[in-house]
């Protein structure tokens, strides 16, 4: 339920004249906040998990062991952002080159 109420008068319309409830203003002083992950990012780290305790315990493949390290190193990005505060944005990027260093590797050993 939207309301109508302000205390200043001058807050009841926008700069263009159209009538802004309270919700309406309060909504754009407080933005809702996005979570660290999507629903399908979570379904993906999920998966991946999956096939590398597979893997781990098969021993199959140490390539497909090493692409599911790769992708989890590589999603461990928001965290060091949201966990380390100032420093967040510098293990992020770490951690992406190192994700990215280890999928390239991981290729090119395949095809050796």
């Amino acid at each position: 339920m939207r309301y109508r109420w302000f205390v200043d008068q001058d807050k009841q319309t926008d700069e263009y004249g159209v009538p802004v409830s309270r919700a309406e203003y309060d909504e754009a002083l407080h933005p809702k906040k996005k979570p660290v992950y999507e629903p399908k990012e979570m379904m993906a780290i999920a998966v991946v998990a999956f096939i590398l305790i597979y893997e781990w315990f098969v021993g199959d493949s140490a390539l497909v062991m090493y692409m599911c390290v790769s992708f989890l190193t590589f999603e461990l990005r928001p965290l060091a952002r949201l966990c380390l505060g100032k420093h967040g944005r510098a293990a992020g990027n770490a951690l992406t080159g190192f994700s990215i260093a280890m999928f390239l590797g991981t290729l090119l050993w395949i095809f050796m």
